[in-house]
């Protein structure tokens, strides 16, 4: 599922069927959902933020025809966050509340409908990334406000702290990135083409098969045994979405999209 983004496509959502290869619309999102970011909770989509925003909505995906509704806002207004689920809440680091980068995070429980701060991250980030893997959260990259970023830190919620782990072999500023066969890969960034996976047992980063596409602002998720990263800026990569084989170590342009995405979110369903 593909959740807003940037020039007249705030609100749309829209499935893509990875089989057929072919995308469908479903109900609009409530706010323009630009540099938001989503995930996915017991069978219900949560997107968070966006430009000037800290409203957060939810679609039941079991009543998809009834459309979204707001739930508890976040703290701080977010743009350029990113997202991942720990322990059945959604937890959003960083951003930019329009005056600041942000270091700070909320953890959002969906069961009472709060959101509560946990620990700061060491670095300030927005258009960064955020995986959770085995209990654990993992953020990388992005930019300060300052510099564009290659650094890694990692939070264990029975630790209560981030702590710093090896940085990427690039600085990467508006990539994605994903949990994919136990590793968790960089992908793009503004003006990159290039790959890079982090091996969480040995702490090291190896490049990988480049994308077909330069590609920044885009949104990644893993389906089927698959990478696939959608959309992102300039006209070439905004329309197509790619998707990465590891057997192969190889992209491959999966198809071309009628209506460009930049600054979306995506979940896998």
């Amino acid at each position: 599922m593909i959740v807003g983004g940037y020039r007249g496509t705030e609100t749309l959502v829209q499935i893509y069927d990875v089989v057929g290869k072919h995308l469908r619309k479903i109900k609009s999102t409530l706010y323009e959902r630009d540099g938001s970011t989503s995930v996915k909770i017991n069978n219900h989509v949560y997107s968070a933020g966006g430009a000037r925003s800290k409203i957060v909505e939810c679609l039941n995906l079991n009543q998809v025809n009834v459309g979204w509704n707001k739930v508890a806002s976040m703290k701080e207004q977010r743009w350029g966050a990113a997202s991942a689920v720990l322990n059945d809440q959604m937890c959003v680091a960083g951003g930019w509340n329009g005056r600041n980068v942000l270091s700070s995070v909320e953890l959002y429980n969906p069961v009472v409908n709060t959101w509560t701060n946990i620990a700061s991250m060491k670095t300030k980030r927005y258009g960064h990334a955020l995986v959770s893997y085995n209990g654990c959260l993992y953020t990388f990259g992005g930019w300060d406000g300052s510099n564009p970023l290659n650094s890694m830190e990692s939070f264990d919620p029975r630790e209560g702290k981030w702590k710093s782990l090896k940085p990427m072999n690039e600085e990467r500023n508006a990539l994605c990135g994903v949990v994919y066969n136990d590793e968790i890969y960089a992908i793009g960034g503004k003006g990159l083409r290039s790959v890079e996976r982090y091996n969480i047992r040995t702490n090291t980063w190896t490049k990988v098969s480049s994308l077909k596409h330069v590609r920044w602002g885009s949104c990644a998720c893993v389906v089927n045994g698959k990478i696939y990263v959608i959309g992102g800026d300039g006209n070439d990569a905004s329309k197509s979405i790619e998707a990465y084989d590891a057997t192969i170590n190889e992209w491959k342009i999966e198809t071309n999209m009628e209506t460009p995405r930049w600054q979306a979110s995506v979940v896998a369903l």
